[in-house]
């Protein structure tokens, strides 16, 4: 073999090894593994942990670049005991469909690339989510009755991610609560009746973009009045004490569309 040839050889050679190594494995709890924090311990970059339905009563610390997945929406529930941080995210993580409850807080997350979607983050003892430097995707969430504020973000900065299309309410302190120089986009959301402010900074509001989201029995901020573009109307939630139900009444709502077109607040069929 000539010299040429070897090399051709020798990179795909390389190239099936990197491949192997990335390969995207499911990890199905029960099954594989017996529990979410089993799964993890075994999980690599590109493998997905695939959740059946169920009360999953453990504290999770996420392994980087792995998706958990619930198999139905809101059908795996992860449960932590009213005490500790419930799910802790590695980079470039994400969950997906979930509904996280019954911890200090629901999720803490500081990585750069991680995603929060379509989940129930609900009746946790502080803060729903906790965002430090870099902001995950959190969009198409339920984010309601914690009892400190729904999202809590310290020095948090985006150039992709943004939050989008939730349903932030019901929650003890404020709707979101940014402190340090952050710099991210929030629109599309419905921030309703959470016992403080629907927006809390400690900045102005001039590195962050506030736009098509509808604040509705908030208190208001004094001194900090929210830039044009957002609306104030009733969202109308089905049942949402009753049966945590947060789509709106189709009878009742909605007054207005968001940027894209859609209803503001969390895009959720369950």
């Amino acid at each position: 073999m000539n010299v040429r040839n070897r090399i051709v050889a020798a990179l795909v050679c390389a190239a099936g090894l990197f491949s192997a190594a990335f390969a995207q494995n499911v990890i199905n709890v029960p099954g594989e593994a017996s529990t979410i924090a089993q799964a993890m311990i075994s999980a690599r970059m590109g493998d997905t942990v695939k959740v059946a339905p169920g009360v999953y009563r453990e504290r999770v610390i996420m392994a980087p670049g792995v998706a958990l997945v619930s198999s139905t929406t809101f059908g795996a529930k992860i449960d932590g005991g009213g005490k500790g941080t419930v799910i802790t995210m590695a980079r470039n993580s994400s969950i997906i469909g979930f509904e996280v409850r019954n911890g200090t807080v629901g999720i803490f997350t500081s990585d750069l690339g991680n995603t929060i979607s379509n989940n129930r983050i609900v009746n946790n003892w502080m803060t729903g989510i906790i965002t430090v430097r870099h902001l995950p995707k959190i969009e198409d969430n339920v984010i309601a009755f914690n009892r400190a504020s729904g999202i809590q973000g310290w020095d948090v900065r985006s150039t992709a991610a943004s939050i989008n299309h939730n349903s932030i309410a019901y929650n003890g302190n404020h709707g979101i609560a940014l402190g340090g120089l952050s710099e991210i986009i929030i629109e599309n959301n419905i921030i309703a009746f959470n016992e403080r402010f629907g927006l809390k900074v400690l900045q102005d509001l001039d590195k962050i973009q506030v736009s098509s989201n509808n604040f509705w029995r908030n208190l208001f901020q004094p001194g900090k009045p929210l830039p044009e573009n957002n609306f104030a109307f009733d969202p109308a939630f089905i049942a949402p004490r009753s049966n945590l139900d947060f789509k709106p009444d189709p009878g009742q709502c909605c007054k207005e569309k968001g940027s894209d077109g859609d209803n503001i607040g969390a895009r959720l069929t369950y």
